[in-house]
């Protein structure tokens, strides 16, 4: 049998958010994504404004997708900050009653666990999974719902904040972790 000429790295990934399902996604699925932070060295008597160096202050995550549902865990993402549901997954929980709580409060303290399984064996898709222990709206994102005769889409952008994590008896700050 003939080997393929590209083997590419594929496949879609079940998710949840605070161990409630997320639902079923566009068909873009998750998207990771990083933005490097530094302080840029540009402003020098012999190079003018040229970026001459950086240092590094650090990097943020951010998880983004848009559900096609409105399943538990979407809204309790939507809703982490406070609702008319006394919990995620409480009684009245499922419809979007958003309550003005929680001014003043740690961001940290409403992040929770978003992990995507992948459906697919290693190969195709690799990492198999990806946990954010704390994870959670991202400041300033801005959702949006269409009230229309089409399918209600609602995206997501989550801040991935960083945690302490044990690999072999060492303790590392990080965002995720995969395997």
């Amino acid at each position: 049998m003939a080997a393929a000429l590209v083997l590419p790295n594929s496949g879609p990934y079940t998710g949840t958010w605070n161990a409630l399902v997320l639902g079923t996604l566009s068909d873009d699925g998750y998207s990771i994504s990083a933005t490097p932070q530094g302080q840029e060295i540009n402003e020098t008597d012999s190079y003018g404004l040229t970026l001459v160096e950086a240092i590094y202050r650090g990097i943020n995550w951010r998880a983004r997708f848009r559900g096609l549902e409105f399943k538990s865990g979407l809204l309790g993402a939507l809703l982490a900050f406070g609702s008319t549901a006394a919990q995620p997954g409480g009684a009245g929980f499922g419809t979007l009653n958003p309550t003005l709580a929680n001014i003043g409060d740690r961001w940290s303290k409403y992040g929770a666990a978003l992990v995507l399984t992948a459906i697919l064996a290693n190969p195709p898709t690799s990492p198999q999974s990806l946990t954010a222990s704390t994870a959670i709206l991202a400041p300033g994102q801005n959702t949006e719902m269409m009230f229309t005769s089409k399918v209600k889409e609602v995206p997501i952008e989550m801040v991935l904040l960083p945690y302490a994590f044990v690999i072999n008896s060492v303790t590392y700050n990080l965002p995720f972790s995969v395997t």
